[in-house]
């Protein structure tokens, strides 16, 4: 009776440590981001259509989102990122992955869903194309 009264207890102690631990995000922020798709208060919209994102390993960010390419600080904060701009911009991480970053975020009244993709840096070195006029006859 003692041993299944352990046992129980063991069961119990197991079962309430594993319930409420939020999911951890996989991959990194760090990288060239590519816009995919948006919304703007639940609406597609094309007027990011060129937006991406270059996060740096010293906490500072490129972006095209206010209108022109800028280099900005940011921080993170659990699932939070403050870009430091004129004006200020908060994105609540919605999710990361390896390939994928989907960010909200709030201007001007408006709240905007962005759905990014890593570019992956490539990784060949492409040949000079050569024309076949240019190469020696013998």
């Amino acid at each position: 009776m003692k041993n299944i009264v352990c046992f129980l207890m063991f069961v119990f102690v197991l079962a309430s440590c594993g319930g409420d631990q939020e999911p951890e995000e996989s991959g990194s922020l760090e990288g060239r981001w590519e816009l995919q798709s948006a919304t703007v208060n639940g609406n597609t919209t094309d007027r990011l259509r060129s937006l991406y994102f270059v996060f740096l390993p010293d906490s500072s960010l490129q972006t095209n989102l206010l209108g022109s390419e800028a280099n900005y600080k940011y921080q993170m904060n659990e699932k939070r990122i403050t870009q430091f701009s004129d004006p200020e911009v908060i994105y609540d991480l919605q999710s990361l992955s390896d390939s994928a970053l989907v960010l909200q975020t709030e201007i001007q009244g408006a709240t905007f869903n962005i759905f990014l993709s890593r570019k992956q840096p490539s990784s060949t070195i492409e040949a000079p194309s050569v024309d076949s006029d240019d190469l020696p006859t013998d």
